[in-house]
């Protein structure tokens, strides 16, 4: 799947293009780039097929997993992604210490998480901050792609 992130008019647009052609499109807010880019991280570093951008490639669209009532119809993986997700970003806005990572998950999700450890932590963080700072580049009009998975 292709996944595109744009600004536009001070807005920004996420797309996401499956193989097949089929797509989901929706507008997003000012800080949601950043979620979802640490939504993309997160998942590939960890393998989850059933998370966020997993869903959508499933054909779930970007509105539906919006819908709390779909929410909760989800599989346990797609709130394991958002726990995730929002600790990573949480590492680049300070309220989240890289140290803390691990057991910010933990208690958030009331169990450990299976195959998370510093290196994996440490190597997200890497990527996720390479990610922002592409996002920063990108001019008014411009878009980011990314490949999933």
């Amino acid at each position: 799947m292709r996944i595109r992130i744009a600004r536009v008019h001070g807005r920004h647009q996420l797309h996401c293009i499956r193989p097949d052609g089929s797509h989901s499109k929706a507008a997003a807010g000012p800080d949601l780039p950043h979620h979802d880019l640490a939504h993309y991280v997160a998942e590939r570093a960890l393998g989850l097929n059933n998370g966020f951008f997993g869903a959508i490639a499933a054909g779930r669209s970007i509105d539906e997993l919006s819908d709390p009532t779909i929410i909760r119809t989800l599989p346990r993986e797609a709130w394991d992604a958002e726990v995730l997700a929002r600790t990573l970003q949480g590492t680049d806005n300070g309220t989240v210490h890289a140290a803390d990572f691990i057991a910010s998950v933990t208690l958030e999700r009331g169990a450990p998480f299976e195959g998370l450890d510093d290196g994996v932590v440490s190597r997200m963080i890497a990527e996720f901050s390479a990610l922002l700072r592409r996002w920063e580049e990108v001019p008014e009009g411009g878009l980011l792609e990314l490949d999933w998975p």
